[in-house]
């Protein structure tokens, strides 16, 4: 089944695990913080998180979660097993969106979420973050034929940009910054903002570069498309949200990213996703390390957000 077929089947989906999410944080939860260790350790079960439509981190192909950020998660779970001495760690997955990301796991319903999540301060007051396992910065894309070639020539336009992210800021920044007196639209789907730009309804889409060079090439026309060379923010670190008050779990998730990101699993896990075709796409990303990740991969020391 087409990537497309199956995002829209877990939209469907995703909005009933909203409903379900959200009927439970009416459930009085108790004051003291859970074990997670414990209970994982008891129930022999981790709650993970995913999304459906950021592409190459996170989507739904084949009956089951697929990306890099998946890919990672799973070699942690490994990790963990063997570190608890599990002889069984089942995975329950839950689709969550962007607005629903951090909701599922303030409230206990996600242990830590397989999804691309940009560190900020105001983030860190719900979730607290792991290492990072890739760098993105904010930029823009718009199609070849409407000549938008820099920042400056955004002014006046409407841009879409998806609600409940860190990019919304960014473009509020820029617009303020140079004086675009932009129409800001806020969406709440990617693929559902990439197809309005192909057909024109859209004449703008600001996103992860990861993100957007990832729509271009699954779109079958990249030279039709242009991705800004001015950039909307610095190469932020992207990681793997968890619930706060568990620093057992955190230190473990820590300990086991870190040996991970070091290890030659890490580097076939990163060349599959941005240096050689992704299967059954085809398409290559050509993304190197950045100069962020490969310092984080070198280093020993934890990362200081």
């Amino acid at each position: 089944m087409s990537l497309l077929i199956n995002h829209l089947y877990q939209i469907l989906f995703s909005a009933g695990a909203a409903l379900i999410f959200s009927l439970g944080m009416l459930t009085p939860s108790s004051g003291h913080a859970e074990d997670i260790l414990a209970r994982i350790t008891q129930s022999k079960t981790i709650t993970l998180s995913y999304q459906t439509d950021v592409f190459p981190y996170s989507y739904f192909e084949n009956n089951k979660p697929q990306g890099y950020s998946i890919d990672i998660c799973h070699k942690l779970i490994g990790m963990i097993k063997q570190e608890l001495k599990l002889p069984e760690l089942r995975i329950k997955w839950v689709p969550v969106t962007t607005a629903t990301q951090f909701i599922t796991i303030k409230n206990k319903s996600i242990d830590m979420g397989c999804i691309p999540t940009i560190y900020t301060a105001e983030r860190q007051k719900i979730v607290t973050f792991s290492e990072p396992y890739f760098f993105s910065a904010t930029r823009f894309v718009s199609r070849m034929e409407d000549d938008i070639t820099d920042i400056e020539e955004l002014n006046g336009h409407t841009v879409i940009v998806k609600s409940g992210t860190v990019f919304v800021r960014h473009i509020q920044q820029a617009n303020a910054q140079h004086q675009l007196s932009l129409n800001i639209d806020l969406g709440t789907d990617n693929m559902k903002a990439f197809t309005d730009l192909e057909s024109g309804r859209t004449p703008v889409i600001v996103s992860s570069d990861v993100l957007l060079l990832a729509q271009i090439a699954l779109s079958g026309h990249p030279q039709a498309f242009r991705i800004s060379a001015d950039t909307l923010s610095p190469r932020l670190p992207v990681a793997m949200p968890m619930q706060k008050g568990n620093p057992k779990f955190t230190a473990l998730i820590n300990t086991s990213m870190k040996r991970l990101l070091r290890s030659a699993d890490f580097t076939t896990i990163y060349n599959r996703w941005f240096l050689q075709p992704i299967m059954p796409e085809g398409i290559t990303l050509n993304l190197p390390l950045s100069p962020e990740l490969k310092q984080i991969v070198s280093s020993d020391a934890p990362y200081a957000y």
